[in-house]
């Protein structure tokens, strides 16, 4: 667990947050492809690419990590079956395996062993698959066939098949099945080779550098790549103006807003931009320049005329006009009621009140304070006062009839009325008398149509409205009801002021036009506009071009975030307190245990993109292949010694396949093979095809000896086809009890049909037996005589010099001539006299004779065992 907790540490403190998930990811085993785009996405969001899905990083914690890092599960084969299309090897064959211990597939050569050799070895991934599997050759038919196979499998106490198909991926299920051939070994000597097997937790932080971040990096140039920043279509916009300058400086640091401002145009700078393109192209611009100001006079003319026609019926004098209609009436309606006032309580003269009797009273009043009652009042009351008109006594009510007609008259509010009754009439009649048409000639009308489509239709209409107003305002004050004033139309004057404005500043610019300095300034102002005027069509794109800019600035970015070389540097610092180590101290005990220590090779590391790997080296004066140096039987052992050190130090529980591990090995080295093959298999699986029946041999010797599981197989053909399996070993290889075995078997089933009188197949078949009784005869000698102490190289034992060897019972020595020599004259290996005519022996003979071999046996153990 310290190498996980080193992890941990190293991952919170060195890597990425989205880095810290993808390390979640690899202990979990979740890292599919969603998973990478999701770091994708992660990674794009550190550095400001906004992840539309927002995904935040989960990084690692102590509760992700396994509460122990025990061995992986590593998958059992239980059997090969249904091997079609392999070369030659016959149909429905069945291969067991041992599921614990070791099993040992003998055959020679031809037999059909490379055939589900190469099956295993692409099957389970070895380290070399140079060598191709390919159908029947002979068979025309079968030329497109395709190799497969099926394995039966037990993982974690469940069995499972598993099918195996080549150019197909190799099932994951036989991953942890590990391979040895002739051509594995050489990779294990020429070539830098990965670790297959390594600690847990260690192979995460390789994944990191070589499998997500190669990948993501695979997305990123991708996304780098279809980012197009390509600035060709906006080259006719290069030049000395502002926006030739944006253009040429563009970057992902461009201002978007500078870009908006440039590309929007108002009316204003339309206008402009059409005024200068006009002026510029003027043959005479002091002509045209007096020829606008004219007009601009015109159409100021025509405004003034048109603010004086309106001036008539504006709100203001509406207003105006109804107060003074207002006041009239109110004097009027006062003039009425102080007349009542005058004639009431008496009888008075038709007219009292009215003017003429006003001029009267006036008259009156004169003639009394000039002339009758100079420096008194009038009207003059006392006793003694006479009537100024009728120059009589005043009674009571005649002084009272005079005071009242002189509050009248000092009231003076017929005069009000008589004012206002004639500022009403002065008012009405100029309304009624004034012009408020327009009277515009056709040139002048056709000159404002050409300046502004719009504004003769304005002025109609305010015309029309000015002369409704008229209509309505001297109904207003006849009918003396003031009710809401006709609408105006639009005032036409604002536009007059306008259209007068711009036809001044035309006529200036042309007046510019004139000088070369202002027309060169001229000439600027428009390359400025066209320039904008251009880049308005075109704003969306720019904006876009510079958002890939950005885009793809901050995916260049990334990239900081993809090198490998710090992960690979930390995955060697764990590599190497982790791996290493190890496998050194693994090495040189394996080398040590198959006898090749003497020429130790040195191991050398190294990490590329987080993998781990490793080549042997000799310390050489002059560098040099392995191959180049020592012999095949050394470099075999090294191989051998490399291929089990890397499968311990990876602590990995798979099984093992061997396919003629031992070839080039001498008699010693194969010793040391067998038992260090045998001895692994007290803890792993292990398979091993051989054709060399010496290293069979050194195998059965120390599978006796150990006691580990085994099952054994041999190859031989069945017709036209190779691969036959049969259970244990070639009658040649066999023990002696094994033979005695198969001895009585084949005797009881002779015995049920042995007749009278033979037949020649019969006589054949009874051969047959007493030439496996002579073999076994001879293995007798060699595992019971001498014990196994000398085990023969020679086809053939000389058993008529065994009464020569010292301490040998004669009696032994003779059964055992007798036997031998009786198989000797049955068998066709020799031609009898046929004047003998010896019968073939029964069943029964061969029955007592095997029975006599095997007293012979039990004697000699019995006389060892009291030896001792």
């Amino acid at each position: 667990m310290a190498l996980l907790d080193d992890i941990l540490a190293w991952s919170q403190s060195s890597l990425k947050p989205w880095q810290q998930d993808a390390v979640r990811r690899l202990f979990q085993k979740t890292l599919d492809t969603g998973a990478l785009d999701d770091l994708y996405a992660m990674l794009k969001d550190s550095v400001g690419i906004v992840d539309p899905a927002k995904r935040k990083p989960d990084p690692l914690d102590k509760h992700h990590l396994p509460a122990s890092a025990a061995k992986a599960a590593s998958v059992t084969l239980l059997s090969l079956r249904d091997v079609k299309n392999v070369n030659r090897l016959a149909p429905a064959q069945i291969l067991k395996f041992s599921p614990k211990g070791i099993t040992v597939i003998y055959g020679g050569n031809g037999s059909g062993k490379s055939g589900y050799a190469r099956v295993l070895k692409r099957a389970c991934r070895a380290r070399d698959l140079s060598e191709d599997i390919r159908p029947n050759a002979l068979d025309k038919l079968a030329t497109n066939a395709i190799p497969q196979a099926t394995f039966e499998t037990e993982l974690g106490g469940q069995s499972a098949t598993v099918a195996w198909q080549k150019d197909k991926p190799s099932p994951v299920e036989l991953a942890t099945v590990a391979v040895f051939d002739t051509h594995c070994a050489r990779a294990y000597l020429d070539q830098q080779q990965e670790i297959a097997y390594l600690p847990f937790g260690l192979d995460v932080v390789e994944n990191l550098a070589q499998v997500v971040l190669p990948r993501i990096s695979d997305k990123l140039i991708a996304e780098i790549a279809a980012t197009s920043t390509d600035t060709v279509a906006f080259n006719h916009l290069l030049g000395a103006t502002k926006v030739g300058k944006l253009i040429s400086s563009l970057s992902e640091k461009t201002n978007i807003d500078e870009v908006k401002a440039l590309a929007l145009l108002t009316k204003d700078d339309v206008t402009r931009l059409s005024e200068l393109e006009k002026t510029l192209t003027e043959s005479d611009p002091k002509a045209k320049a007096k020829e606008l100001k004219l007009s601009a006079a015109r159409i100021s003319t025509l405004k003034i005329k048109i603010e004086t026609v309106f001036a008539w019926v504006k709100d203001d004098s509406i207003q105006k006009l109804k107060s003074i209609d207002d006041q009239a009436e109110e004097a009027i309606a006062a003039e009425t009621s102080a007349a009542i006032v005058l004639r009431s309580g008496d009888t008075l003269l038709p007219g009292t009140g009215d003017p003429i009797w006003k001029a009267l009273f006036q008259s009156a009043k004169a003639f009394s304070k000039e002339l009758a009652y100079p420096g008194h009042d009038f009207p003059y009351i006392h006793e003694e006062s006479q009537c100024v008109l009728c120059q009589q006594s005043l009674s009571q009510d005649a002084k009272d009839r005079f005071n009242r007609f002189d509050s009248y008259i000092q009231a003076d509010i017929a005069k009000t009325a008589s004012d206002k009754r004639n500022l009403r009439e002065s008012a009405v009649n100029k309304i009624q008398n004034v012009s408020l048409t327009l009277d515009m000639e056709s040139e002048l009308i056709e000159e404002l149509t050409s300046l502004d489509p719009v504004i003769v239709s304005e002025i109609n209409n305010f015309e029309a409205a000015i002369q409704a107003r008229q209509s309505w305002l001297l109904a207003a004050q006849k009918n003396h009801i003031w009710d809401v004033a006709p609408a105006l139309t639009v005032d036409p004057c604002i536009r007059l002021q306008t259209i007068s404005e711009k036809l001044f500043e035309s006529a200036k610019g042309y007046e510019k036009a004139t000088d070369d300095g202002q027309r060169l300034l001229l000439k600027n102002e428009l390359a400025e506009l066209n320039a904008r005027d251009s880049l308005s069509t075109l704003e969306q794109a720019l904006i876009d071009l510079i958002a890939r800019m950005k885009t793809k600035s901050l995916l260049t970015k990334c990239k900081e975030e993809l090198k490998t070389k710090p992960i690979s540097d930390k995955a060697k610092d764990f590599a190497s307190s982790t791996v290493t180590a190890p496998l050194r101290s693994a090495l040189k005990e394996e080398f040590e245990i198959l006898g090749v220590s003497t020429m130790m090779p040195r191991l050398d590391e190294s990490v590329e993109k987080g993998k781990m790997k490793h080549k042997l080296e000799l310390d050489l004066v002059h560098q040099a292949q392995i191959r180049d140096i020592l012999s095949e039987g050394e470099q075999r052992a090294i191989a051998i010694g490399s291929f089990l050190a890397e499968l311990r130090t990876g602590g990995h529980g798979g099984g093992i396949v061997f396919d003629d591990p031992v070839s080039s090995l001498d008699h010693f080295r194969r010793q040391k093979v067998a038992s260090r093959l045998v001895d692994e298999a007290k803890v792993r699986q292990v398979i091993i095809f051989t054709h060399d029946t010496s290293f069979l041999g050194e195998l059965r010797d120390m599978i006796e000896q150990i006691k580990v599981d085994h099952i054994i197989h041999y190859l031989e053909w069945e017709g036209s086809y190779s691969g036959r399996i049969v259970d244990g070993l070639p009658w040649h290889h066999q023990s002696f009890k094994e033979r005695i075995d198969k001895l009585q078997q084949e005797q009881a089933k002779l015995i049920k049909i042995w007749p009278t009188y033979p037949s020649d197949t019969e006589s054949a078949a009874m051969r047959s037996q007493y030439s496996l009784m002579r073999a076994t005869v001879e293995r007798v000698i060699q595992d019971v005589v001498f014990n196994g102490v000398v085990v023969r190289y020679r086809d053939w034992i000389k058993v008529g010099n065994l009464s020569s060897v010292v301490g040998f019972a004669s009696a032994e020595c003779n059964e055992i001539e007798r036997i031998y020599k009786k198989c000797c004259e049955v068998i066709d290996a020799h031609d009898p006299a046929s004047g003998k005519n010896a019968p073939i022996p029964s069943a029964i003979d061969l029955g007592n004779d095997i029975a006599a071999l095997v007293q012979i046996v039990e004697m000699i153990k019995i006389r060892r065992t009291q030896n001792k």
